[in-house]
């Protein structure tokens, strides 16, 4: 049995007899490589472009004052919500809110730098005595490079797989 999943497929066997502990370890080890390969080479390059951009944006946004940043925020939240399911269904791989194929090392090298920028950049906002909108534009074009670069990288890494 075959089933195709973008440009990868997956094999299944059946099998009639027992199989040892050490054949059962090694088809879950592949079933899980092959599930994270499938996860990570489905993404288009856009979403890693157009999710990075709307970071970036929303990162500005959240460290400019007043309530027309916070309504704008929240518009940028939902292009974020709306992205990511055009994404899903671009890759044919819909997992919702269930766990991903994402480990933590990969969750953590893809949202790590941008999350440390923001918080940098948050309190720096926050402490400076100066008043310019320089370290919040630089801010929020590091996020979103950071994360679209990495998304990029780990996409084509997976694809070589």
């Amino acid at each position: 049995m075959c089933f195709q999943f973008g440009n990868s497929s997956v094999s299944i066997m059946e099998t009639h007899g027992s199989i040892d502990a050490e054949e059962a370890a090694a088809a879950l080890a592949s079933v899980r490589e092959s599930r994270a390969r499938v996860a990570w080479s489905g993404y288009p390059a856009w979403y890693w472009i157009t999710t990075g951009v709307a970071l970036g944006a929303l990162t500005y946004m959240t460290l400019v004052p007043g309530w027309p940043a916070t309504v704008l925020s929240a518009g940028i939240a939902v292009v974020l919500v709306l992205v990511t399911r055009a994404a899903c269904r671009a890759r044919g791989v819909c997992v919702g809110w269930t766990p991903s194929a994402m480990s933590r090392r990969e969750a953590a090298i893809l949202y790590g730098p941008a999350a440390l920028v923001i918080l940098a950049s948050a309190a720096a906002v926050r402490f400076a005595a100066w008043s310019s909108p320089w370290p919040s534009i630089v801010a929020a074009v590091l996020v979103g490079a950071l994360f679209a670069g990495t998304g990029l990288t780990l996409s084509a890494r997976a694809d070589r797989r």
